[in-house]
């Protein structure tokens, strides 16, 4: 292994700690651009990565990116959540998810008068 792949994975490792410390600081536009990129590299079918995806669910709708969310959420949804952290994580997604198929219905219910 040469010398610059401890620091690619090094700085990797990185961002996703900035990222993830970006959400609980509530900037959500940063942890968006720190974590989309980095799911086709730590997540795979065969190895899923609930945490990762929780978290870029958190910031994809946070900032609105509602077509994203969506499609990370069905990602999210196919795996089961293993440890405490990762259980809190999707319940949380899954309450995000609930309140904003609320706020359609009551747009698409208002919309209807």
């Amino acid at each position: 292994m040469s010398e610059e792949q401890p620091k690619a994975i090094r700085k990797m490792a990185d961002r996703i700690v900035k990222g993830y410390e970006a959400i609980h600081q509530k900037n959500y536009q940063e942890a968006k651009e720190l974590l989309e990129p980095l799911v086709p590299l730590f997540h795979q079918e065969e190895k899923p990565n609930v945490t990762l995806l929780s978290y870029v669910s958190i910031a994809q709708i946070a900032t609105k990116d509602i077509d994203s969310f969506l499609s990370t959420y069905e990602e999210l949804k196919k795996y089961n959540p293993v440890t405490d952290k990762e259980i809190s994580l999707v319940k949380r997604v899954d309450e995000m998810f609930q309140e904003l198929m609320a706020a359609i219905e009551i747009n698409t219910s208002d919309n209807d008068k």
